[in-house]
């Protein structure tokens, strides 16, 4: 019996084709989220928040298309400082996040309406746990850990955690 993966990864960006990670490390996009109609799932990993703090309003194409998916049932996760660019849709407002406790100061200005919790390593808040956060860049093994038992189950994860040497947190 075949098996049907239950993710289909996609790296999208606001044009397809080569992005410099903050590394430097090139990745590709694959397509246009201009392109991407309907998503179950966004993951925004961690981004370069310089010494002059977020600059709201860069990026709005792609705030308003998370926004819109989460309109359709989307979670919107992060990683690390992912939370400034998924804050602006407005999804967070009042609801619990974390953030590296590095940025936490800079979030917690530009961002006021989002209460923090910075000592947290991942926090699921909204009414259907559909605004996920992990606190620094190493928790996103803590995230998709966290989806997988979501959308596959605790056994698949602990097989997974197992496998990569993962600390299993509980919380």
């Amino acid at each position: 019996i075949p098996q049907i993966a239950p993710f289909e990864v996609e790296i999208v960006s606001l044009a397809p084709g080569d992005i410099a990670l903050a590394s430097g490390l090139p990745i590709r996009s694959s397509r246009a989220v201009a392109d991407i109609e309907r998503t179950d799932l966004i993951i925004v990993p961690s981004l370069v928040v310089g010494a002059s703090g977020w600059q709201s309003g860069r990026y709005p194409q792609l705030v308003d298309w998370a926004a819109r998916m989460h309109e359709q049932g989307a979670l919107l996760c992060s990683a690390c400082s992912g939370i400034f660019l998924l804050a602006e849709t407005g999804r967070f407002d009042g609801h619990i996040s974390t953030v590296h406790w590095g940025y936490a100061t800079t979030f917690a200005k530009t961002f006021p309406r989002v209460p923090l919790q910075p000592d947290r390593v991942l926090i699921a808040a909204g009414k259907r746990d559909d605004l996920i956060t992990s606190g620094a860049s190493n928790s996103w093994h803590d995230l998709v850990l966290y989806l997988i038992v979501r959308f596959i189950g605790a056994t698949a994860a602990q097989t997974i955690a197992r496998s990569f040497a993962l600390q299993w947190h509980h919380d």
